[in-house]
């Protein structure tokens, strides 16, 4: 069975709005990990020693610098970014969220008392405007996020950006929460630039959140973590006591398993990417009033699709665009309103190539087809 079929036979639905990377790379099976002695009882909230080592481990040959104890281990990087706003947003405040962002930030950043202050910014581009952050600084703001490379758009900031934000930030008594979890993701030459390159120590108002899900392709795995430093590392690590209470010791033994031993899966996973990338915005660029920034990092494409909305689209389309590319098209994608962006539309490339074949093919004739009949 085609892996199309055998992930949509059900719908008949080419589905490209998926948010983790379905590249084949791990084993279809085997062998169940054995509950162990050191399972049954409940580990330190911040993680075990052993994957907490082997995150600063992964710093260290990136050419950063932090000590394990600064490492808090969580139920994948979502519930690492809850915990982190969970302590600093206790008594409200608002976070500065640059525009296109992570549809889940807002929900975040609601439920952990505070409110978004979203930031107009340039689909594609991530730079960071210091004049714009000052614009939306209030005494409530609390939390710059700085996503990079960007969900959804791949948007990757510059070093020399992240150095001046940082400042900044610090200036104001402000945290920069830094997340980078699909940095890992080698589909491009260089990987976006990261905080922990950028100074050689973490400052104390900075955050850095990764994990498994992208870079090596284990969403279901459920494998992220925090870097803090100074006394936010105690403060998060009380939240996350009582929040999280701690991560599956077996995740973790895993986690610390390949984060010693994944390299050859992540190259393997770049490599793949890097291909369908070059075929995706290829056909992309084929569409008629369809624009699509290339992506500096990560696993999407967010193509603009304003002019052909404005020109070519039928009632049906602009009205619920993405509901008429599924009910009709049968496809899937994910609307960019969802992400501050409406017009765009989000599309992963990390897909076995026949998927990603397939629903491009059908995007295109969706789009193709339309144009066509507006202009009979």
């Amino acid at each position: 069975m085609s892996p199309t079929a055998a992930v949509h036979q059900d719908s008949g639905l080419v589905v490209l709005s998926t948010g983790d990377v379905r590249i084949p790379v791990h084993p279809q099976s085997g062998a169940a990990r054995a509950p162990l002695r050191a399972d049954q009882t409940y580990q330190a909230p911040t993680g075990t020693a052993d994957l907490r080592e082997a995150v600063a481990g992964r710093v260290a040959a990136a050419g950063g610098q932090v000590d394990p104890t600064q490492v808090l281990v969580a139920p994948g990087a979502r519930l690492a970014i809850y915990a982190v706003l969970a302590t600093l947003l206790n008594d409200g405040g608002e976070v500065l969220l640059p525009t296109p962002y992570w549809a889940s930030y807002p929900e975040l950043v609601k439920r952990s008392g505070g409110s978004i202050v979203a930031l107009p910014a340039q689909v594609g581009d991530g730079r960071i405007d210091l004049d714009t952050l000052e614009a939306h600084r209030t005494p409530r703001t609390r939390v710059l996020v700085v996503n990079s490379p960007r969900n959804p758009d791949g948007a990757v900031t510059p070093a020399e950006d992240l150095a001046a934000a940082t400042a900044w930030a610090e200036r104001h008594g402000i945290t920069v929460l830094c997340d980078e979890v699909y940095r890992g993701v080698a589909c491009t030459a260089d990987p976006a630039p990261s905080i922990l390159d950028v100074l050689p120590h973490l400052p104390d108002h900075c955050v850095v959140v990764d994990g498994l899900s992208k870079s090596h392709a284990l969403a279901g795995l459920r494998a992220g973590w925090a870097i803090t430093a100074g006394g936010l590392t105690r403060r998060v690590a009380a939240v996350a006591s009582h929040l999280l209470g701690g991560t599956s010791t077996a995740v973790q033994s895993i986690a610390a398993d390949i984060l010693r031993d994944g390299e050859a899966i992540q190259a393997g996973i770049g490599k793949v990417l890097a291909d369908q990338l070059v075929l995706a915005r290829r056909r992309l660029a084929e569409l008629p009033g369809v624009s699509c920034p290339e992506p500096g990092g990560g696993i999407f494409l967010f193509p603009n699709l304003t002019g052909w909305l404005a020109d070519h689209a039928p009632e049906q389309a602009r009205r619920d665009l993405t509901g008429w590319l599924r009910d009709k098209h049968r496809i899937t994608v994910v609307d960019g309103a969802a992400f501050g962006a409406p017009g765009h539309i989000r599309l992963s490339f990390a897909l076995p190539a026949e998927q990603l074949d397939e629903g491009l093919t059908r995007l295109g004739s969706a789009l193709a087809d339309a144009t066509a009949c507006q202009k009979g």
